[in-house]
């Protein structure tokens, strides 16, 4: 099935977006600028991540397979 593109009243094709939504030259004003630092240190503001294994490097996990339970304190064998 082909795509029926309309034309305009001088030939040229009808663009599917606004006008104010067609990408242009040059900067995008609502791109972010990325917070460059020089220090390589890690942020302590951040939560652990919820995905398992994926916790941060050196801190202490729960051994537990789901960590809102209760783990032993003592070996079950």
């Amino acid at each position: 099935m082909a795509d029926k593109h309309r034309r305009g009243p001088d030939g040229e094709p009808v663009p599917r977006d606004l006008p104010d939504q067609v990408a242009g030259e040059g900067e995008d004003r609502w791109d972010a600028t990325p917070d460059l630092s020089d220090e390589d240190e890690p942020a302590t503001d951040v939560p652990d991540t919820d995905e398992a294994g994926t916790g941060r490097q050196g801190a202490p996990h729960s051994t537990n397979v789901h960590p809102e339970h209760p783990e032993p304190q003592e070996p079950s064998g």
